[in-house]
């Protein structure tokens, strides 16, 4: 009897111990934060490296959907210069525009000249045949105007510029529609390179990722399913009869859904 109770005490104990072994294979260990290399300074004695950086956006596909739209924007810049300071966050600046109709998702048929997806973003044209962008509507800005700490990153705040108003709005043909904007900021750290393979590093990069989300509907009227064209031709003139009463130029679409995503992986380098 005794045996069969030692017995029966040691599978418990086993059995004890094989369930605290699960369980701590089971755990989710928290993520720490790794450290990066360098000074954390970027000034206007830098140079944005632009063939390594890139500016990406995505979107769902149809508001309801899972499927994603991605694609990139081939002509952006800083201006004036990005600057970073993490001493200082008062000297920190992202002012970044991106050229709209460089938008490429990859499919001709959606990114070409009069094609959908460029009026989803609010470039219009002056002509009828759509061969002319209108150069107005073509570039989004964002302009920081303060930095935060935010755990290892930032928390960026500043404003959109995105798209144009009509008349009928209430605001001049052609206000500019400007919306605060939040962008989260990475710092990826600073490394020294050799550039000419001499064995001594010559050249500092810095680089940072960043993102910006925002609603379409915020900066594009959503009963403007037509688009506006400022010199119609006779075929045009009733589909301007109704788009006279669009209240944003371009043209609204659930094709594409309305949050969408703006992101930019963007390096910096200096010589010394």
């Amino acid at each position: 009897m005794r045996s069969r109770t030692i017995k029966i005490s040691a599978f418990i104990l086993t059995l004890v111990i094989v369930v605290l072994l699960s369980c701590k294979k089971d755990k989710v260990n928290i993520l720490e934060s790794t450290s990066v290399t360098g000074s954390g300074l970027v000034d206007n004695t830098w140079t944005f490296d632009k063939p390594h950086s890139n500016v990406n956006w995505e979107s769902k596909y149809l508001d309801w959907s899972t499927g994603m739209l991605t694609g990139r924007f081939n002509n952006f810049n800083f201006n004036p210069k990005f600057s970073f300071n993490e001493s200082d966050l008062s000297l920190c600046g992202i002012n970044a525009w991106v050229q709209l109709s460089s938008v490429d998702s990859g499919e001709p048929g959606r990114d070409g000249v009069g094609k959908c997806l460029r009026s989803f973003m609010g470039v219009t044209y002056l002509d009828t045949n759509k061969t002319i962008t209108d150069p107005i509507s073509d570039t989004a800005w964002f302009r920081s105007t303060s930095f935060v700490r935010s755990g290892t990153g930032y928390v960026v705040f500043g404003n959109l510029r995105f798209n144009r108003y009509r008349a009928p709005s209430g605001y001049p043909d052609g206000t500019f529609i400007l919306k605060p904007a939040i962008m989260y900021l990475f710092y990826n750290g600073t490394n020294d390179f050799d550039t000419n393979g001499d064995m001594v590093n010559d050249k500092l990069r810095a680089s940072f990722s960043a993102k910006l989300t925002f609603k379409r509907s915020d900066f594009i009227d959503t009963q403007s399913t037509i688009q506006w064209v400022p010199v119609p031709a006779l075929a045009d003139q009733t589909g301007n009869t109704v788009a006279t009463n669009n209240k944003t130029y371009g043209v609204w679409t659930t094709n594409v859904a309305d949050e969408m995503s703006f992101s930019f992986n963007a390096q910096f380098y200096k010589n010394h």
